[in-house]
């Protein structure tokens, strides 16, 4: 064992002295899945080739591209920084190929299911005609990360390594990636990835460890769209910041190029002490570029230049989707469906065909527009009738009443809506008529037309579109239905545009949530911390939020009802943690659970005593603890892990405490645990210390001494017996 090592680095750690960085280690990783999809006859673009190697092909009759996924999650464990990132292919057909990386916002659509209609990277809205030319889709993937060259069929053979999919992983904030495999020009590549042979298979190889010197992770992910416009930026620090420059603007020329020597009016925050900025609030829709420089401490003052990242602002209002449609009179399949379904729309650009249009039998024609609830409306956009006989027949609405109510029987006419504007009646019209709705709270809309743009007997219209100033809260995070939330989570949202406070209902019961009976809880926060609510574990509530501000009209928006579920237990120790093979680490195994190393009358060990010192084979997940007891023929094993600060074990419905153990054959002495100084021997079959399986002790926690301030745990035997068993997943249950 190291122990008297360990309390040496420990101590040098204290002081803030030098010591090594963390080790690098290498890994390989098989992927996790994989699929071709392509647009060409033999697949379709409603199908795919999953398990049959990577497909990148663009050749008449094979158009494809492949998604390969890797579970980085235990290897981020390891280290900070990836580096010298490469892929190991097998190779089947050769050809070159370029690598780029699934966004991570558009991660999680490569799974099972994946086609080309619904693949992210490749142009599918609308789909291309049936083996054309693979066309990439930018806003879903990274630039290249890589190309190469494929083996031989049969062959093994490493890539050079990739800064840049290196980069990729080290921006990587869940623990999963998905790589698209596309052509370079007019190549045919196949390279097995998951399955075929025994050989076969993708590998993602590099290094891992050592400390990230710039900033990361950042808050709102790169590229993210409809930030709140209060958002606070964030990031994870690189290991040698001591501060940070802060970069914002609205050009990426000027935030790219700054420096602090030519700032560029976009240096707002020189040796900002903190990983976090409050930009203050910031303009709607609109698109900021954002840099984080990490500056290393006296004497060099190292910096460490970041990414430029960027994110674009909430819009100032949002379509509505809730909406039905009647008419007056409608014409054969022409009813008035047709203006909110989007039919004859491709990216907000109309067609000619009259079957994807609103026509009325006659003129005058009403149409009615109601909504699934009240909102407060900003403006209406209309498509007008566009048929390509428009500009000499004029089925367009012309001079048009607007009306609006709350409750479709007492109607407000809007004002000052001048005659409509015609479409031209031709393929690719944008909506030329906006309406200022001004900011009118209704639930239902009525148009009427009185008089047309020519000479039609009928009414007609192509598309409507309406949008409103959000003032109920939304994005409630964690999302409504997300279980295992920690009882110390913060649930939070997005405030209502003009609330000046917040009216919480929160409980077990979903119908006095609902009907605002239960309990309430007025906050000017849009957050609440549940760990004050002392919310019990396994258990479902439901949350309302309503916004409220006394001097507008209404005062009161209410909000949905929302649910999470509160995991049903506790973690103390799950010992997934520990560094395996790092004994200099402070957080090293037998560094926190101290044994008998320096004390001659405790027979206990805790680790192996060569790398890996944490169990890998038997334990519940990746890592047990295996604890030697009996050492030196000492009359009492134990180990001791301490808390601070005290850990308080009374709160969400605590009971007991489980302790897992699994038992190696001979085992014998008598097992106990001591929490705060109370002993309690383990009162189930002593068989169980020898049995080659996992055990759980429930040990009641009634009756143990000061739980609400636990600053200490130990495992023991008691007796001169000797034998090993592994301790794994110490939890707080219910």
């Amino acid at each position: 064992m190291c122990g008297k090592t360990i309390s040496i680095i420990t101590l040098v750690l204290a002081l803030g002295l030098a010591v090594d960085l963390p080790a690098q280690e290498t890994f390989s990783l098989l992927p996790t899945f994989d699929t071709a999809v392509g647009n060409d006859a033999q697949v379709g673009p409603d199908g795919a080739q999953g398990g049959t190697g990577m497909h990148a092909r663009n050749i008449p009759g094979r158009r494809r591209v492949a998604f390969v996924t890797y579970d980085i999650s235990e290897v981020k464990a390891l280290g900070a920084q990836f580096s010298d990132v490469s892929l190991s292919n097998y190779g089947h057909d050769g050809g070159t190929v370029n690598v780029y990386g699934v966004l991570e916002s558009q991660e999680m659509l490569v799974m099972e299911g994946l086609n080309w209609n619904n693949a992210p990277g490749v142009e599918n809205t609308p789909t291309p005609p049936l083996d054309s030319d693979v066309v990439l889709d930018t806003n879903d993937i990274t630039g290249i990360l890589l190309t190469f060259n494929a083996p031989a069929r049969g062959v093994r053979e490493s890539t050079d390594t990739s800064e840049a999919l290196a980069e990729f992983l080290n921006q990587d904030t869940n623990g999963f990636i998905a790589l698209m495999f596309a052509p370079e020009g007019a190549n045919s590549v196949i390279v097995r990835t998951v399955e075929m042979g025994p050989d076969g298979g993708t590998l993602l190889e590099g290094i891992i460890g050592g400390v990230a010197e710039q900033a990361s992770q950042p808050v709102p992910e790169d590229s993210e769209g409809d930030v709140f416009r209060d958002q606070v930026l964030s990031w994870l620090a690189g290991g040698f910041a001591v501060t940070h420059d802060v970069y914002l603007g609205t050009s990426f020329d000027d935030v790219n190029a700054a420096t602090r020597t030519a700032p560029l009016d976009v240096l707002v925050g020189q040796d900002h002490g903190d990983s976090s900025f409050d930009p203050g609030r910031l303009a709607f829709d609109q698109t900021y570029y954002w840099r984080v420089d990490e500056v290393n401490g006296a004497p060099d003052s190292t910096v460490f230049r970041g990414e430029t990242w960027s994110f674009t602002t909430e819009p100032f209002s949002i379509p509505i989707t809730g909406i039905t449609a009647t008419a007056s009179s409608s014409f054969g399949d022409s009813g008035p469906e047709k203006t909110i379904d989007g039919s004859g729309l491709v990216d907000d650009l109309h067609g000619t065909s009259a079957g994807d249009m609103w026509i009325s039998s006659s003129v005058p024609a009403t149409i009615e527009y109601a909504f699934d609830q009240a909102y407060k409306l900003h403006e209406l956009w209309i498509w007008n009738s566009n048929q390509l006989i428009e500009g000499f027949v004029g089925f367009g609405a012309k001079d048009v009443v607007i009306e609006h109510a709350l409750d479709g029987e007492n109607w407000t006419v809007l004002e000052d809506v001048g005659p409509l504007a015609q479409a031209p009646g031709t393929n690719g019209y944008a909506h030329n008529n906006t309406i200022d709705l001004g900011g009118a709270v209704a639930q239902v809309v009525r148009l009427t037309v009185n008089t047309v743009q020519g000479i039609a007997p009928q009414a007609s219209l192509s598309e409507v579109r309406f949008f409103f100033i959000p003032n109920a809260a939304s994005r409630p995070s964690p999302e409504t239905g997300t279980t295992e939330v920690a009882p110390d989570s913060v649930i939070s949202w997005r405030p209502g545009r003009e609330a000046d406070h917040h009216q919480v209902y929160l409980g077990s019961d979903q119908g006095s949530v609902a009907d605002g009976s239960a309990q309430s809880i007025i906050t000017t926060e849009s957050s609440l911390d549940i760990f004050a609510q002392d919310l019990a574990l396994a258990q479902t509530y439901y949350l309302r939020v309503d916004e409220v501000n006394d001097v507008e009209s209404p005062s009161v928006w209410t909000g949905d009802v929302w649910s999470f579920t509160l995991v049903d237990f506790l973690v103390v120790d799950d010992f997934e943690g520990y560094r395996a093979d790092d004994f200099t680490d402070p957080a090293a195994l037998f560094n926190v659970w101290v044994d008998g190393f320096s004390d001659d009358t405790n027979g206990s060990q805790v680790g192996h005593e060569n790398p890996p010192f944490a169990e890998q084979t038997t334990a519940r997940d990746t890592q047990s603890m295996p604890f030697f007891y009996g050492q030196g023929g000492t009359s009492f094993s134990e180990a001791t892990r301490a808390f601070s600060p005290g850990q308080d074990w009374t709160r969400s419905g605590v009971h007991s405490l489980v302790i897992h153990f699994f038992g190696s054959e001979g085992n014998t002495g008598q097992l106990y645990a001591v929490i705060n100084g109370t002993k309690v021997n383990y009162d189930g079959d002593a068989a169980n210390l020898a049995m080659a399986a996992w055990t759980a002790w429930s040990i009641d926690l009634n009756g143990i001494n000061n739980l609400q301030n636990v600053t200490s745990l130990s495992i023991g035997f008691d007796g001169t017996a000797a034998g090993l068993v592994f301790i794994d997943d110490i939890e707080l249950h219910p």
